[in-house]
């Protein structure tokens, strides 16, 4: 298969992940239809653009906006099911927590295939190490900043879990295979989602986070 059909079935599937975490995270906040539709938006797209931004390079989110539409699609179906929820209390407890667990398992999806297309944006020139790590946390991390920004939370990348230093590892890892060891770029790719994944349900699972001040007081 051509890479670059592959990384756009990819951006796809992480486009349906990062939409799907947004509308989520607007059901908890109890928004509308815009408010949901806006933030599976900016959690699917935020991050390239952020991205394109720093490059210096037209955000690809505006030059073809198929993945805006398909945002607000999934937004959309997912608050027509939502809301078509008849149910007594008990069903609805577990119901929304059934939400946040598939919130986790979107989200991480997203993550760790936006980490990766964002490790490739500049591969075609005199990429390193660090740019490869930064671009990689900026593209899957970056519209979850913008997201928890706009229902005015502190970024969750900035003081829950090992989140962003995961997508950073990851696409310098990518950059090592692909380009320097010349590892084919589509099976480095899939490896690496695949153990990306799976690092980042451990990481749910077992709840590590990295050092944080929750327990230092103040005067």
């Amino acid at each position: 298969m051509d890479f670059d059909l592959f990384l756009m079935i990819c951006n796809y599937i992480g486009t349906i992940a990062f939409a799907a975490s947004g509308a989520i995270k607007g059901f908890g906040k109890r928004l509308d239809i815009f408010g949901i539709s806006l933030l599976a938006i900016v959690t699917a797209v935020g991050g390239g653009i952020l991205r394109d931004s720093i490059i210096s390079r037209f955000p690809s989110a505006l030059a073809d906006p198929g993945p805006i539409y398909v945002s607000i699609l999934v937004a959309v179906i997912m608050y027509a099911f939502v809301t078509s929820k008849q149910a007594n209390a008990s069903q609805e407890k577990k119901f929304y927590k059934w939400l946040r667990e598939a919130y986790l398992i979107f989200d991480s999806i997203g993550l760790i295939i936006f980490s990766l297309i964002g490790a490739t944006a500049l591969a075609d020139s005199k990429l390193n190490l660090m740019s490869a790590g930064i671009l990689a946390c900026l593209t899957g991390a970056g519209g979850g900043i913008i997201r928890d920004l706009l229902i005015n939370e502190v970024p969750s990348v900035l003081k829950e879990d090992i989140y962003a230093l995961l997508s950073f590892v990851i696409g310098v890892i990518y950059y090592w295979l692909a380009f320097v060891l010349h590892f084919p770029r589509i099976t480095a790719f899939i490896i690496l989602s695949i153990v990306g994944f799976v690092i980042r349900l451990c990481i749910i699972k077992f709840k590590l986070s990295l050092p944080n001040m929750d327990k230092k007081t103040w005067n």
